[in-house]
């Protein structure tokens, strides 16, 4: 697997099929962000689509995937508040809109559960359909019950894949936040 950095490096070279993964990967953070404020997803996928544009002619000024990241999520940001400022009453909050924190939330939040999801789908078939239960809110029976597997079994295989998930995602440090709470709600 490629890193993010090398991935960069590629994109300053004008390596579109580079930029393509890029986008494709980056693509649904930015739209979560832009459409939770503007509630409008035409006018959303413009603002990001106008964000990666941006980004392809400014490439060899950004140097890291962290850089490449602050860079879209602040000219989305910005993107949007002209958007709302524009269109008063229809289609955002000015105030929500203004709110960094709550901004900052939710872009780690939507983070956090793209990893997330991208480490249980790196899992065996059925650890991703009894975590993907989980995550829904069903109890180790209800799981059970559904896969015609006993309840021991679903135990077992969320404790294989919750120490799987742990090496997956040590480096995502909100991840374990999550994870810890995830397994509180969790029956074992």
């Amino acid at each position: 697997m490629e890193s993010g950095e090398m991935l960069i490096k590629r994109i300053q070279k004008g390596d579109v099929l580079a930029f393509r993964h890029f986008f494709e990967g980056f693509y649904p953070s930015l739209m979560y962000v832009a459409v939770k404020y503007l509630h409008d997803p035409v006018i959303a996928q413009d603002i990001v689509q106008d964000a990666f544009l941006y980004y392809w002619n400014k490439r060899l000024e950004i140097h890291s995937v962290l850089s490449a990241r602050a860079y879209l999520y602040k000219y989305v940001k910005h993107r949007c508040l002209n958007s709302v400022r524009d269109n008063r009453g229809k289609n955002g909050d000015v105030s929500a809109m203004a709110d960094d924190i709550r901004y900052r939330d939710l872009i780690l939040e939507d983070e956090t559960f793209a990893a997330l999801y991208k480490a249980i789908y790196s899992l065996a078939p059925q650890s991703q359909k009894v975590l993907e239960l989980t995550l829904e809110g069903k109890r180790n029976q209800e799981i059970a019950d559904e896969l015609s597997i006993t309840i021991n079994t679903v135990k077992t295989i969320k404790l294989r894949a919750y120490r799987s998930l742990r090496t997956e995602l040590r480096d995502v440090h909100f991840v374990f936040f999550m994870f810890g709470r995830l397994q509180q709600k969790c029956i074992f």
